[in-house]
């Protein structure tokens, strides 16, 4: 992100706010191009026969991001349960493609 005012050099709450709006708009399209590699898996899973949910890849991916949250200085269980959420609607997504 291109302008980032470190939290601390926000004296007032408008800056702070401005900041936090320009990260969302990051997470927003971080999240947009995650969902497009989804929409990828399903075409892909449908190529190699594998079913929507991979339990050891989501287990895989939580641990992942549990770590790389405690390496970055966030509550890794606020990481895993957002994640968790994100892969289930994933899942349930790729699910109305490629059937139970």
């Amino acid at each position: 992100m291109d302008n980032v005012t470190p939290p601390e050099d926000c004296l007032r709450m408008a800056e702070l706010r401005v900041q936090i709006d320009a990260i969302d708009r990051a997470l927003i399209s971080l999240l947009a191009t995650r969902s497009r590699y989804i929409d990828r898996a399903v075409d892909l899973k449908k190529i190699e026969g594998l079913p929507a949910r991979i339990d050891d890849r989501v287990a895989e991916v939580l641990d992942r991001v549990a770590a790389a949250a405690r390496e970055g200085g966030l509550d890794p269980e606020l990481a895993r349960s957002l994640w968790a959420d994100l892969i289930e609607w994933s899942i349930q997504r790729e699910l109305k493609e490629l059937g139970d």
